[in-house]
């Protein structure tokens, strides 16, 4: 075996050559784990950074929104401060001079929005916003202001004033832009039916247009109702309002219905069944506040002015009105504009005896006669009338009729001015007396029968209590008003209005082409009585509503009513075009009427 390898040695250089390999390997991955380690902190490293980017973004991206949403508010607050500022601005001016005429009172507005539209970003001009915010301002940019109509050539009806904002808030800006609307328009006019105090809806009347309660607003299926003496109420539904209804909260307006708990609208869920309740998106909170009243004495005043023209003392024409003078004071004032005509004119003549002398007194008393009630009958200048005046429809006494520029357009404008009563009545003739005229009356009005009107009309007389029972200064009883070419009455009373049917029980409605307006409470009935309003009706106080549906007979003192719904007994409609046909008439008002649209972004 000599000179042989022996397994041994074999073995034992196998072995080194193992242990050679695996040093080999060692020294080829000498460092590795180095990279390895700087590879870990490289990725903690970007992680860590866009950590602390996205934490320092986010932080930014805050801090911006933060900064463009205080702008936003900013830019919101300086739109309200300037129309607060407005608003102030032009209340106090109306308030400051309550015997401004409504030219004046035009006039004044427009001079008001001039100053404001020259000088936006002045202090003084109350347009800047107030701010707490560091590094913050907030302004109006721009003020530009448009009248929507005119009538003729003088008298100013509604202007639009587009108001820009700017706020910066840290360099984030915001241009905000709102249109604001100002006019001198009563609200009354602008409801179908409505209260400054409680509004009362009972039974089942249909409503088109928008009401308002400017205390509570209370709807009820239980109609009320006295004859003969005697009290009595029914059940009856629906009550239908196809428009808004605007109340002070959801906690004023209350639902009664027969046989369950009084119910707030703030309680009502979509769960509630109820007969009458009013839908949630047609009820809209509208604060008293902001309502624009009639100054019913003012305006009267303010339309006698109009009718003397340059010059009117108001205060001497308030006078006068309270001592019942007014007519003498007109009448001794000899104006050119004015025509007087005295009651005792209006006694037709009588031929004494055929003496010449007796003739002759009785052909001047007829030029005389035939002359003012041609000038009743067509006046071309403003009338002064001392007494009662009535007209029955006959040939001598067919109505009022100016032209229509004489009404509306002519300067100064023409009014009928009647100190004492005005009586219309011809009722049961075929053919209707004709009103084409503003009428101012100092006494109370009664209308009946048949008539056509186109007409604003004030009146004047406060009511007096006889046994507790406060008078109706104003009676529409046995009357259909027809609009005259498409027109309407506007009626605006000092006292009660009674709207009246004596032959009751039928089923044929009363068209009532007209809006109403009381300083005081009102009632209104479709039970056994039935009406078609196509205006409104409005009450300073209190106004009540009670109507059912159906046929309605007289039965043991009662009244009964059958189960036909699709005859409604009361029906009042809104007749929007009101401010147009009678923009020459209407009432001024305490404050002036300023509404919103909503702000938009720019």
């Amino acid at each position: 075996m000599t000179g042989q390898p022996t397994r041994y040695a074999y073995v034992k250089k196998a072995h080194i050559k193992k242990a050679h390999i695996k040093l080999n390997h060692l020294k080829e991955e000498r460092g590795s784990a180095l990279v390895l380690v700087m590879f870990i902190l490289l990725l903690l490293t970007i992680l860590g950074l866009s950590v602390l980017s996205a934490t320092i973004g986010g932080a930014q991206r805050t801090e911006t929104r933060k900064n463009d949403v205080q702008s936003l508010h900013l830019a919101e607050k300086t739109l309200d401060e300037a129309v607060a500022y407005i608003t102030s601005r032009l209340n106090k001016e109306i308030e400051t001079n309550r015997d401004m005429s409504q030219a004046e009172l035009d006039q004044s507005i427009n001079n008001f929005l001039t100053t404001l539209k020259t000088t936006p970003d002045t202090p003084s001009a109350g347009l800047k916003a107030s701010t707490d915010l560091a590094n913050a301002s907030g302004k109006i940019s721009g003020i530009t202001y448009a009248l929507e109509r005119t009538i003729g050539t003088e008298t100013l009806v509604k202007y639009i004033v587009t108001i820009n904002s700017e706020a910066e808030v840290n360099g984030v800006k915001r241009n905000l832009k709102q249109r604001v609307f100002i006019d001198t328009f009563p609200d009354f006019l602008k409801y179908t039916i409505g209260s400054e105090n409680n509004l009362t809806i009972n039974g089942s009347p249909s409503i088109i247009g928008d009401i308002y309660a400017g205390g509570k607003l209370i709807v009820s299926d239980k109609a009320e109702y006295t004859y003969k003496k005697n009290f009595h109420s029914l059940i009856s539904s629906p009550f239908e309002l196809d428009g808004m209804a605007y109340v002070q909260s959801l906690d004023k307006l209350i639902y009664r219905e027969d046989g369950k708990s009084e119910l707030k609208a703030s309680d009502i869920t979509k769960e509630t069944i109820m007969t009458g309740k009013i839908p949630q998106d047609k009820v809209g909170i509208r604060s008293r506040r902001t309502f624009v009243e009639v100054n019913v004495e003012g305006s009267f005043v303010d339309k006698v002015a109009e009718a003397i023209g340059p010059g009117a003392d108001r205060t001497a024409i308030r006078n006068k009105l309270a001592t019942g003078s007014l007519a003498s004071y007109l009448m001794g004032m000899n104006l050119y504009n004015f025509d007087a005509i005295e009651q005792a004119d209006l006694i037709k003549p009588v031929l004494q005896d055929d003496t010449p002398e007796a003739q002759l007194a009785y052909d001047k008393a007829v030029n005389n006669f035939t002359t003012k009630v041609n000038i009743i009958k067509g006046p071309q200048k403003s009338v002064i009338y001392k007494g009662n005046l009535n007209l029955d429809g006959s040939n001598d006494f067919p109505g009022i009729l100016y032209s229509e520029n004489d009404k509306n357009l002519s300067s100064p404008r023409k009014w009928f001015i009647v100190d004492g009563n005005l009586i219309i009545d011809n009722f049961g003739k075929e053919k209707a007396v004709e009103i084409l005229a503003n009428v101012l009356v100092t006494g109370k009005v009664e209308i009946r029968g048949n008539v056509k009107f186109d007409s604003t009309m004030f009146v004047l007389k406060e009511p007096s209590t006889i046994d507790g029972i406060t008078e109706h200064t104003t009676l529409v009883e046995d009357a259909t008003l027809q609009g005259l070419d498409g027109k309407e009455l506007v009626l605006i009373s000092r006292g009660p209005i009674l709207i009246n049917r004596l032959a009751a029980f039928t089923n044929t409605p009363t068209k009532l082409d007209a809006f109403f307006y009381t300083d005081s409470d009102a009632e209104l009935y479709g039970v056994g009585s039935m009406f078609s309003l196509s205006g409104g009706f409005f009450a300073k106080g209190d106004l009540t509503i009670n109507a059912v549906r159906g046929t309605a007979v007289e039965k043991e003192n009662m009244i009964a009513i059958d189960n036909n719904r699709n005859l409604i007994r009361f029906k009042a409609a809104y007749n929007d075009q009101v401010f147009q046909d009678q923009n020459a008439g209407l009432p001024r008002v305490k404050t002036v009427n300023i509404s919103v649209e909503d702000m938009q972004l720019e």
